[in-house]
């Protein structure tokens, strides 16, 4: 119990002997008027401080130690006190229709855009600082896993040959063919002169002339293979620069006919597939699901521990723009708001019997005398004021009927 109501139960126990004492002292007077009125005041406060002081008493615990019967009350109904508190607070509070029109009057979609806009920095650094921690509770493995078998589900989806043909027809169609066939043309000039030296060992395999002559030999095959590159690589050169060189038609050609090719033909669609397979039965394939996993996570990482790093940023204002679009928007914030107040009516109304299961094991685990001194310090002050009431009007009303048998008796 709080100061105030110790001091409050002191004053009303002095209150109720100082009428006591008045009482005895009233008896010594010589027999007046005020002498009895005094008397019949006195009286009547002393019965009522005691009635109410008992009632006061009773609420928490037996009068004097005596066991007397309906004393004791609210320890000894604890249960009861617990159910029919769980009962008022379902009834009065956690109900959807109590719940919904107070939500009525907020609302909930414009203050959570407010909340959003305001922390939205807040919020997007709190979610760069979780995600380190999101991310090592990942088994990197698991992961790898995932991302090869998702690639590999979707690449077998996937038809190749008739993918890259409509990939060649689209790099090919209009002025972009003329820019493939030179690419063509001089992607075949430079591999012609990097391989140079496997094309002179090829020549001087097919010459007729005696391996005893292995000088003449080399230094004959070395000339023609590096005449026949230069003869290549000017007929390249010659056809790059001429637009209308037959030799640029004919690739076109052969390049279209590919692509309808990769498109239509069985072939090339069966090869194209068991390329496919080949490709995802390549170890490697798991080995770069791996690597990928990993440049991806030490990135993430990375730009989390920054505090202007790019995932706080985009985040951030991301936050703002759904906040700004909520905010503007009245009638997707009504949808909001319709939707917010049905999911927490639906809350409410689906917890309510949990919630008063709660209030009644919590108040059943109280001890009966914990309960008596919660209650007694919540409202202990007020109840000595009903013990201060009944002793003065006890004997104001002791008087009153005095005066009044005086009167009229």
């Amino acid at each position: 119990m709080n100061e105030r109501a110790v001091f409050l139960r002191r004053l009303a126990t002095g209150v109720l002997f100082a009428a006591f004492a008045l009482r005895v002292a009233a008896a010594f007077l010589p027999d007046t008027v005020w002498a009895r009125c005094l008397k019949a005041f006195c009286e009547a406060a002393v019965v009522g401080g005691l009635a109410d002081w008992f009632a006061v008493t009773a609420l928490f615990r037996r009068p004097l130690g005596l066991p007397i019967p309906h004393t004791r009350i609210l320890p000894e109904n604890k249960d009861r006190i617990g159910a029919s508190l769980s009962r008022f607070v379902v009834g009065n509070f956690l109900n959807r229709e109590v719940v919904a029109r107070e939500l009525e009057r907020v609302d909930l979609s414009a203050k959570a855009a407010e909340h959003l806009e305001l922390k939205a920095g807040a919020i997007a650094a709190g979610a760069a600082e979780l995600l380190p921690r999101l991310l090592a509770a990942l088994d990197d493995q698991d992961i790898s896993r995932f991302l090869e078998a998702q690639f590999a589900a979707r690449l077998r989806a996937v038809q190749v040959a008739p993918v890259a043909g409509r990939l060649l027809e689209l790099v090919t169609s209009g002025d972009k063919a003329e820019r493939v066939v030179d690419d063509l043309l001089k992607a075949g000039g430079d591999a012609l002169a990097d391989n140079h030296d496997v094309l002179e060992r090829l020549i001087a395999k097919e010459m007729p002339i005696p391996d005893m002559l292995g000088v003449v030999k080399d230094k004959l095959a070395g000339y023609v293979a590096r005449e026949a590159v230069k003869r290549f690589q000017r007929a390249v050169e010659e056809v790059r620069a001429d637009p209308a060189h037959e030799l640029r038609a004919r690739i076109r050609e052969r390049v279209g006919r590919l692509a309808v090719e990769l498109r239509e033909s069985p072939e090339f669609l069966a090869r194209g597939e068991e390329l496919k397979q080949d490709f995802l039965a390549n170890p490697n394939v798991a080995a770069w699901a791996s690597k990928v996993w990993s440049e991806l996570k030490d990135s993430l990482v990375a730009d989390a521990a920054r505090p202007d790093g790019e995932i706080r940023r985009r985040l951030e204002a991301a936050l703002r723009r759904v906040a700004a679009q909520v905010k503007a928007d009245e009638p997707l914030r009504a949808k909001f708001n319709a939707s917010l107040r049905a999911a927490a009516a639906d809350i409410v109304a689906g917890n309510a019997e949990q919630a008063s299961r709660i209030i009644q094991e919590t108040v059943a685990r109280w001890d009966g005398e914990e309960l008596g001194g919660k209650l007694e310090a919540e409202v202990g002050s007020d109840l000595q004021f009903v013990r201060l009431n009944g002793t003065l009007v006890g004997g104001l009303m002791g008087l009153a009927l005095h005066l009044g048998a005086a009167l009229f008796g």
